[in-house]
């Protein structure tokens, strides 16, 4: 073994003689997801990228992409405040350049992101890692199935939505249409468009139901399909805990005409298939029932 692959690399920050590496297929991919789903940590990668494989090779291979800057890094603290940090990957100048090389030199322009995309608070980061595990759920089972293809509004387009409806219960005042993510299934004779709600149970009852009632106004305004062309939505909301998921519900079913609204848990989502296993709640029945 040669003196470089036995150098000990620096943790918490960029090695100053970094060890060479061939830039593979693969790496290109990882640096892809990154962008995509902007913070993600190694468990996620090993998920989206390394199924097959060990962690020591998905560390490896991320280890060599931080160290020759194709990749950035931000450490997320420990709960407990015990422990050592957990380094989350993200973006770098290098990364962006290696983009806009991937998809046939596109202007670094169109490519949403900055160095200051990086430098947010700690439980916003807690929430685009949550959102990830629930988006990289759908996406592993839809690539099994092989009858459906999924799509993702990229998360800066959500942000730049800014839609708004009309509140009718308060003249002059407005409810935002903020969804964590937008997404399609595609199959041979179907089509069907989801928003995505990931709640770390942080909202009170009273903000969920303007959410709720937000969501209403937006499909009977037709405002819905203006922006998206398609007539039916499904809004979906993972959660913390069953007990958690019933009082989303039980607030739910105040506001009419919630029809569309399906429930279920971050550890349903983790064990099942959340396309083609019966893990939702819906609004109507007891009974647990399938997306498609």
């Amino acid at each position: 073994m040669n003196k470089i692959s036995k150098q000990r690399l620096p943790r918490y920050k960029k090695a100053k003689n970094p060890p060479p590496m061939l830039l593979t297929e693969r790496d290109k991919r990882i640096v892809g997801w990154v962008y995509q789903l902007r913070f993600l940590t190694r468990d996620q990668i090993k998920l989206l990228e390394f199924k097959e494989g060990s962690m020591t090779a998905c560390q490896r291979r991320l280890s060599l992409l931080y160290h020759n800057g194709y990749l950035s890094a931000v450490q997320k603290p420990v709960p407990t405040g015990w422990g050592s940090a957990k380094r989350v990957y993200c973006l770098s100048k290098k990364g962006k350049d290696l983009i806009a090389y991937t998809y046939d030199g596109a202007d670094l322009k169109d490519i949403k992101w900055n160095e200051k995309s990086n430098k947010v608070a700690d439980f916003f980061i807690e929430h685009i890692l949550t959102i990830n595990d629930v988006r990289i759920a759908f996406t592993n089972s839809a690539l099994a199935s092989k009858d459906y293809q999924i799509s993702w509004v990229p998360e800066w387009e959500i942000k730049a939505m800014k839609e708004k409806v009309n509140d009718p219960e308060n003249p002059n005042k407005t409810l935002p249409i903020t969804p964590d993510s937008f997404f399609t299934l595609t199959g041979r004779d179907k089509k069907a468009c989801y928003f995505l709600e990931v709640d770390r149970a942080t909202e009170s009852n009273r903000r969920w139901r303007d959410k709720v009632r937000g969501y209403v106004e937006y499909v009977k305004s037709g405002r819905y399909y203006e922006k998206f062309k398609s007539k039916a939505l499904r809004v979906l909301t993972v959660t913390t805990t069953p007990e958690r998921m019933d009082n989303l519900i039980n607030t739910t079913r105040t506001v009419d005409n919630a029809y569309f609204f399906l429930f279920t848990t971050f550890n349903d989502i983790k064990k099942n298939n959340p396309i083609f296993d019966s893990v939702w709640k819906t609004t109507e029945k007891e009974e647990l029932v399938k997306l498609l």
